[in-house]
């Protein structure tokens, strides 16, 4: 009888053992997740720069209505004809308090950059793989002061184009929580960026400058501003064509040129200084024997050949002249 009385308590007692072990077991598994190093991931990391820039490989991300199409990877481009491509995009940047400034897409450290790894990871990269990047922006601000910004970013090559699709665009760092981080003893905090999305816009809204090798897409009902479709070496052959246009060139073999020209003319000066120098010492030997050799109108005639040739200044001539005259 009273095993039968305590056979309830030890069952309560049992239970709530069993209890506790599972929610302890719950709560290692809980802490495990969040405490615990997460596995490395498959991407490959082609540039690293501390914690928030780099420019990798990763997994193709999803279109909204189904399967993504397998991109044409690998594929050889030339990293010179990237950054060239790239230098060629120009956007109409928004000011707060003043009209809107065309400027580049890219810095021309952004385009170096990208130029080199996109080059090096499209060689790489299988056709299910994208190149997700986050690159520094520094522009100077008030002079001196240099202000950076970060830009994230998608790219791949599919229909014999290259493709980037901009998520965060010039996004600024928290300085507080920056701020507050370093007081702590951490000297770096992590962001989390958009790298751009095939099935859904980004913030990214500034107007794209059309130019040959340069446009954006195009699919579905709307036109994606976001997204930039680039005829690699089209671009690149009008960026150098415009280059060409604009930039004087400054060669070693123009700088000889133009050497070789002044000296040349320094070679004319010198004889055309020592003729006059000459027929001046002539005229004076005849004004000296009486300018018998010469009649006055030869001496006309020859005063007037000496300033056609420039060889003496016109008030030269015309004081000479009147000499000549006043003899008659």
């Amino acid at each position: 009888e009273r095993e039968f009385r305590t056979l309830p308590i030890k069952l309560l007692f049992n239970t709530m053992k069993s209890l506790n072990k599972l929610f302890f077991n719950y709560l290692i598994l809980l802490l495990s997740l969040v405490l615990l190093p997460v596995p490395a991931s498959a991407d490959e990391t082609l540039w690293k720069s501390g914690i928030n820039l780099y420019i990798k490989l990763t997994k193709q991300d999803k279109l909204r209505e189904g399967r993504t199409p397998p991109n044409q990877h690998p594929v050889s481009l030339s990293a010179r004809e990237i950054t060239n491509a790239l230098n060629l995009i120009e956007v109409w940047n928004k000011h707060l308090f003043k009209r809107d400034v065309l400027d580049t897409a890219f810095s021309s450290a952004e385009t170096r950059l990208l130029g080199q790894y996109l080059s090096e990871g499209l060689r790489k990269a299988r056709p299910d793989q994208d190149i997700i990047f986050s690159i520094p922006r520094r522009e100077k601000k008030y002079i001196v002061i240099q202000n950076m910004t970060y830009t994230a970013g998608r790219a791949f090559y599919a229909n014999d184009k290259l493709h980037i699709i901009i998520g965060d665009y010039e996004k600024s760092p928290d300085r507080f929580k920056e701020r507050m981080y370093q007081s702590s003893g951490i000297p770096e905090i992590k962001y989390f960026f958009n790298h751009g999305k095939r099935a859904k816009p980004s913030k990214f809204d500034r107007a794209v400058v059309l130019k040959e090798g340069i446009d954006i897409y195009r699919g579905g009902k709307k036109q994606r501003k976001d997204w930039f479709v680039i005829d690699v070496k089209t671009a690149s052959a009008t960026y150098l064509a415009q280059h060409a246009v604009n930039k004087k060139p400054t060669t070693l073999a123009n700088d000889e040129a133009i050497r070789l020209e002044a000296d040349k003319r320094a070679q004319e000066n010198r004889a055309m200084r020592l003729e006059m120098a000459r027929l001046r010492k002539e005229m004076n030997q005849n004004q000296a024997r009486g300018g018998h050799n010469l009649s006055v109108e030869d001496r006309l005639i020859k005063l007037t050949n000496l300033k056609d040739k420039k060889l003496i200044t016109d008030e030269e001539y015309a004081m000479k002249r009147k000499e000549i005259i006043n003899e008659i």
